[in-house]
């Protein structure tokens, strides 16, 4: 890809890799989530700490009263079981039954065999479980009873133990209840952070949208524009400096420009003036040999050849000034272009055929169209750009008058169309390559001068340029490019 292709595409792909800013992206967005997940997360702390200590504290209640249970049932056990009077185990055994959350109550000898039971059932049978249960928090997998013992000592000797079993499903389901309520409580808290974040937010991030909008409306050329300082904080401090800086923006803006109006003016007073230097060098001339022509004539005593030559010469020179001054006119009344969609690669066809068939095209000269197989479609005013292309080639062709080979190449690149004219002829020296669209200059007999400034004045109103690669010995490059639609 040559260098021009290479630029094309390097424009085609950075317009392509813009984006509009993610509103996850914005600084408000972020604010509110930071401000929201440290409000959530210290609630969450704090809660998450409450409910742990509430629910040590009702463990440890279960566990106290489930102690002074067994105490109580030790303390009363004790006689009736030296004595071995099992009613009033019974009764120890049944009073206990009664109590709150209480699964079982038993009283074993030191065998291990039942003696008083909450469950009648169970009497006179021998307790598998040990005597040593110390059964703390927290309980296995599935285990909703919490078991205690206690062993009745008497002298030092152990005459048996007291079982009591606690269910722990009241419990449960109160520390469910407080972790339920602990999590609503981090779920208000948050709600109640992110709005207290999105009007924190909002407060701060105003003014910044508000320099923001003020910002576009500088970029769009409009700098009268002003944002309304009012606090003292640094959202207000960069607001009046804000201010300040368009103020002198603004000031700097109408001395540039008034400078640009004066140099604009200068150069068109140059260029009125070199203008009229070059009609004047044109037309000069042309018509020095009109008026001689003329003189000649008005003497009347020429010899028949010298009458029919100097009439040559007047009918020659009059109509060399009539196309001088047709070009010109055609130049400086250039009426804007009337853009439509159209088919490029159709146009620069047609336009190669026309030349092809084209009588006064000299008969060594070779046309190639170098075009892709899908169209390129423009937006563009299609008698211009015929004008265009046929002046690119014609001023091809006049660079070969011995021959040679005129390549015609379009391609599509992105989002743009490249059309290139390429001829085999003599080049263009470098020193005056950038002059050669200038009004007027020309280095071929009997040429305005006009050609390739036309073809500059149009790509321009068409939003493109003319590239011209010119080598002598080696032939002449020319290239443009458009938009594609």
């Amino acid at each position: 890809m040559n260098a021009i292709s290479a630029d094309v595409a390097a424009a085609a792909g950075a317009a392509g890799g813009k984006r509009a800013l993610s509103r996850f992206a914005t600084l408000r967005f972020r604010l509110i989530l930071s401000v929201a997940l440290v409000h959530a997360v210290l609630m969450g702390a704090f809660v998450w700490e409450a409910v742990r200590d509430q629910s040590a504290a009702i463990r440890a209640q279960l566990l106290n009263r489930g102690h002074e249970l067994v105490s109580l049932m030790a303390v009363a056990s004790t006689n009736p079981l030296l004595e071995e009077n099992l009613g009033s185990l019974a009764e120890v055994t049944a009073r206990v039954k009664h109590q709150p959350g209480v699964v079982y109550g038993e009283i074993v000898d030191v065998r291990g065999d039942v003696l008083a039971s909450t469950d009648p059932a169970r009497v006179g049978h021998r307790d598998r479980r040990s005597l040593d249960v110390n059964d703390t928090f927290p309980l296995k997998r599935g285990d909703h009873v919490l078991d205690l013992s206690r062993q009745i000592v008497v002298a030092g000797q152990r005459v048996g133990a007291v079982l009591l079993g606690l269910s722990t499903r009241g419990m449960d389901t109160a520390l469910a209840g407080t972790r339920d309520r602990g999590l609503l409580f981090i779920l208000a808290a948050l709600a109640a952070g992110s709005a207290a974040a999105w009007a924190l937010a909002m407060l701060v991030t105003r003014r910044l949208h508000a320099l923001i909008a003020a910002t576009r409306k500088i970029a769009a050329g409009n700098l009268d524009v002003r944002v309304n300082g009012g606090s003292r904080d640094e959202a207000g401090i960069l607001a009046d400096a804000f201010n300040h800086m368009v103020a002198s923006l603004q000031r700097s803006s109408r001395a540039v420009q008034h400078e640009h109006d004066k140099r604009t003016e200068a150069e068109r007073l140059a260029c009125v003036g070199e203008l009229a230097a070059s009609i004047a060098h044109e037309i000069r001339n042309p018509l020095a040999a009109v008026i001689n022509a003329a003189r000649l004539l008005d003497e009347g005593a020429l010899p028949l050849e010298d009458h029919a030559e100097a009439v040559t010469i007047l009918n020659t020179e009059s109509q060399r000034l009539q196309r001088i001054l047709d070009d010109f006119l055609r130049f400086s009344r250039m009426r804007e272009p009337r853009p439509v969609r159209g088919n490029v690669t159709a146009l620069v066809r047609e336009v190669s055929q026309l030349l092809a068939h084209d009588p006064a095209l000299p008969e060594r000269v070779r046309i190639e169209n170098h075009a892709p197989e899908s169209p390129c479609h423009a937006s563009f005013d299609p008698d211009q750009l015929r004008q265009v292309l046929w002046n690119l080639m014609l001023n091809a062709v006049q660079a070969m008058p011995g021959g040679g080979r005129l390549d015609v190449a379009t391609e599509c690149i992105g989002d743009q169309v490249l059309v290139t004219v390429a001829d085999t002829g003599d080049g263009v020296p470098a020193e005056i390559v950038d002059h050669i669209t200038r009004p007027f200059f020309t280095r071929r007999k009997g040429g305005s001068g006009l050609g390739l400034a036309i073809v500059q004045r149009i790509l321009m109103q068409h939003g493109g340029k003319l590239w011209i690669d010119s080598q002598p010995g080696q032939g002449t490059r020319m290239r443009f490019q458009l938009a594609a639609a």
